[in-house]
């Protein structure tokens, strides 16, 4: 599993965002599933530094990217007040309203992400998010 610390400043989402692509193509994911890891994790770094509330000193942000067959996980952890993204009520049905810009983080994790878990445990907070590859097609079918 490779780690990172990211600030807790928007100009790192991009860094952050930059390193894990990097890892996940290393580790020979397509570019479908390269895209949602980005989503995903754009969504959860932006919200986090947005919108966490630190419980005491820094918010010690760390990314963290594991990749093992065909799947891969990234792993947010904080030091903020808990919020269960996992286990927020499913966002209903969008509505007109609902399609504006912003407020849709929860609805893009779930959409992208192929799951997610959420865990607090003495003023750390883990969000973990996890990626499937499709599997291939056997020789000779199209898909």
């Amino acid at each position: 599993m490779c780690r990172r610390s990211v600030a807790d400043d928007l100009t790192d989402v991009r860094g952050a965002t930059t390193w894990v692509d990097q890892l996940a193509a290393d580790a020979g994911l397509s570019d479908d599933v390269r895209y949602n890891i980005e989503v995903c994790l754009e969504e959860a770094l932006a919200n986090l530094i947005q919108h966490g509330c630190v419980l005491d000193g820094r918010k010690d942000i760390i990314v963290a990217f594991a990749a093992a067959g065909r799947q891969a996980t990234i792993t947010v952890v904080d030091r903020c007040v808990p919020f269960d993204a996992a286990r927020e009520p499913p966002p209903s049905r969008p509505t007109r309203e609902d399609l504006r810009v912003g407020g849709q983080g929860l609805r893009l994790m779930r959409a992208f992400s192929n799951g997610m878990t959420y865990r607090s445990d003495g003023g750390r907070n883990e969000l973990t998010m996890w990626f499937d590859a499709p599997a291939s097609p056997p020789p000779g079918v199209n898909s």
